[in-house]
């Protein structure tokens, strides 16, 4: 079984698209939307839908709400909301055709779901996800998305299984094409776009750069098991995630656009695109559109390293029972640069790989990180 894991926050005005779109995916994944105090209509257009789709679509409510995307979405899967308490499953027909059966008809109540979604519950009759996807609210997915995403994680199971790592940690993500609010549009590859570099997926890449957006991953059941609690500190959660892949299996890209990236005024993370000298002349506060000065860059850059050093230290106290020495070693030496002189860092950051995958941002890491 594949879950969809949707988490909303004031998305009357998308909603619908993306449900429909989900809803319309050539393989049957079950949906659950988990609202974060939306004050807008979110969730009656969620409810409207669900009662139209019997049975597969669940609706949440957080409360009190977790405040971000990030503790959201870990929270759910921590939570283990993927496996649902009710719904339908394949029964073979008397031919070669599937039906959907309906395990429970009747729609828990907010007090049932939070006993069965406990991570320690007994779940007498729920149904266990073998692979989760995550969903933003304003995405457009294209039909095919759930069922190429799963054919490549299926092929990597097969891979790792017979070289003995049948329990590895697995993510697929894919690309995006990017479009306007009316879905014009605006570049065909979001990892183009961003001038991301999908093959830097090992763990001491990953420390200082995500490669891995949340709405276009899907993760198997063994990645998901290893988040038994929200983070304390977790810069986002697909970063998050792609640590746990890179230290505990494997990540894979699939460079085909599976999906329309929504790009409006009010995404909680936005694509962005600029030429390398704005870039570099933006961080000195010349020529910034939203007037931001160098002081209030500097103070900004600090922020993201200090954040960025805080999730590298939760990460090694969260799993170091089960990381290896070699990982350990890594992660201390990453965990020592704020301790060392410019030169120390310098040498720290080139020696073990934690660089950037464009050189003008390898050198603005050496030159300002504290």
């Amino acid at each position: 079984m594949v879950t969809v894991l949707l988490c909303t926050y004031n998305g009357e005005a998308y909603i619908e698209a993306q449900l429909q779109s989900i809803l319309a995916q050539t393989i049957r994944v079950e949906i659950v939307v988990s609202d974060d105090g939306s004050t807008d209509g979110t969730r009656a257009v969620v409810g409207r839908l669900a009662a139209a789709h019997p049975g597969r679509i669940t609706l949440l409510q957080q409360n009190p709400p977790t405040g971000s995307a990030a503790r959201h979405f870990l929270k759910l899967i921590a939570e283990k909301a993927y496996d649902l308490p009710y719904g339908s499953r394949s029964e073979k027909g008397t031919g070669t055709e599937e039906k959907n059966v309906s395990i429970k008809e009747r729609r828990l109540t907010e007090e049932e779901w939070q006993g069965a979604a406990a991570p320690d519950a007994k779940r007498e009759g729920a149904m266990q996800a073998d692979y989760i996807m995550l969903s933003d609210q304003d995405d457009v997915w294209l039909p095919e998305k759930a069922e190429r995403t799963l054919q490549r994680m299926q092929e990597l199971e097969a891979k790792y299984r017979a070289q003995g790592e049948a329990n590895a940690a697995l993510l697929v993500h894919c690309d995006s094409s990017i479009v306007d609010q009316q879905l014009r549009e605006i570049a065909p590859s979001f990892v183009q776009y961003q001038k991301m570099t999908p093959s830097r997926c090992h763990l001491h890449q990953l420390l200082v750069q995500n490669n891995v957006v949340g709405g276009a991953l899907m993760m198997n059941r063994a990645l998901a098991e290893r988040i038994t609690s929200v983070p304390a500190h977790c810069v986002m959660h697909d970063q998050w995630l792609a640590l746990i892949a890179s230290a505990f299996g494997h990540i894979d890209f699939l460079p085909e656009a599976l999906y329309l990236y929504r790009q409006h005024g009010d995404n909680v993370l936005g694509a962005a695109k600029g030429s390398r000298l704005m870039e570099i002349l933006g961080r000195f506060g010349i020529g910034r559109t939203d007037g931001k000065t160098k002081a209030e860059m500097d103070a900004h850059s600090q922020s993201v390293y200090h954040e960025m050093f805080l999730q590298a230290a939760c990460f090694r106290d969260s799993f170091d029972a089960e990381l290896t020495e070699e990982q350990k070693r890594l992660l201390s030496q990453f965990l020592s640069i704020p301790k060392k002189n410019r030169l120390g860092k310098i040498i720290t950051i080139l020696r073990y790989g934690f660089t950037y995958n464009l050189f003008h941002r390898t050198v603005g890491e050496c030159l300002f990180i504290q």
